[in-house]
């Protein structure tokens, strides 16, 4: 399964008509010592090279063509939008850093607005956007995330008819339907379905991070008890070696049970030319080799 495109959206234009966007508030420069990072960590994981080549390309331009986004906290800041700008100035030696400044904003719509710009990144792997856009939910619904977790298990269980829905779970469904759909083309379905991601062996897990197979070579490599075959299978994917039908038919053959060999024991009568066979045990190849011998006297 691919990684689903997010519709793309302004991250500013997310928010709900309760929360109010100064217009005067301009870009000004802020202290990056006074950015904190917000409780909901939008980047759970990132790559240092990318950090590098971006403070590369500050550094070319002297310049930061887009300024970071945060909102107020106090007298300080928490970042929004910007964690790379961020990073990467850093390396840089900056002490402040050009930002929008945005007050009077509920949690909800900071969490909508980092979760609008950071889940359609194109390098952000899919637990990464999963994860996030779990958080938002509980973060809209007053749900901690384990929470969300079992919500999201509960819808599965009476889409597959083991257990009956009734008028709260819908009512809970609808709500979560109409926070996916201010994210763009993301189903509660789609989330269901990626909830097996959080059963992945961790050595599959990382693959799928770092972009070295995809969901569903992941879902099916899951199955595989053998360490050291899973790795041998990430390994082989990753370089077009083994597709997913190639994944799935070694499953059907881990499936199929062995034939089971008739056990043999045998009584010679070289007098009378007779064999008798009878079940029983498996016959030691020098035990063969004495039959070959007798049928070759018949």
């Amino acid at each position: 399964m691919a990684k689903e495109k997010l519709q793309r959206i302004n991250p500013l234009e997310v928010v709900t008509h309760d929360d109010v966007i100064e217009k005067k508030e301009l870009i000004q420069k802020i202290k990056i010592r006074d950015i904190s990072s917000p409780k909901h960590h939008d980047r759970k994981s990132y790559s240092k090279e990318d950090i590098a080549s971006l403070a590369k390309n500050i550094q070319a331009t002297k310049t930061l063509l887009q300024p970071i986004v945060v909102r107020k906290k106090g007298t300080k800041y928490e970042r929004m939008i910007g964690f790379r700008r961020i990073e990467a100035v850093k390396e840089l030696g900056w002490k402040e850093i050009p930002a929008i400044v945005l007050d009077n904003i509920s949690d909800e719509s900071a969490m909508l607005i980092m979760l609008s710009e950071n889940i359609q990144r194109e390098d952000l792997n899919l637990f990464d956007q999963t994860v996030g856009i779990m958080e938002y939910i509980g973060v809209a619904l007053d749900l901690n995330f384990e929470e969300v977790k079992k919500l999201l298990y509960h819808f599965r269980n009476i889409d597959s008819k083991t257990i009956n829905d009734n008028e709260e779970s819908n009512q809970k469904r609808e709500k979560v339907e109409a926070i996916t759909q201010k994210l763009g083309k993301i189903t509660v379905a789609s989330l269901i379905n990626r909830l097996k991601i959080f059963s992945l062996k961790n050595v599959i897990l990382d693959a799928l991070k770092s972009g070295r197979i995809t969901f569903t070579a992941a879902v099916e490599i899951n199955k595989v008890d053998d360490e050291n075959k899973v790795i041998e299978m990430i390994n082989a994917v990753e370089v077009g070696e083994l597709s997913i039908k190639g994944i799935k038919a070694y499953l059907k053959q881990l499936r199929v049970k062995p034939t089971e060999h008739k056990k043999i024991k045998y009584e010679m009568k070289a007098n009378n030319g007779l064999l008798t066979l009878s079940i029983q045990d498996v016959l030691k190849p020098d035990q063969i080799k004495k039959l070959e011998k007798f049928l070759n006297t018949l």
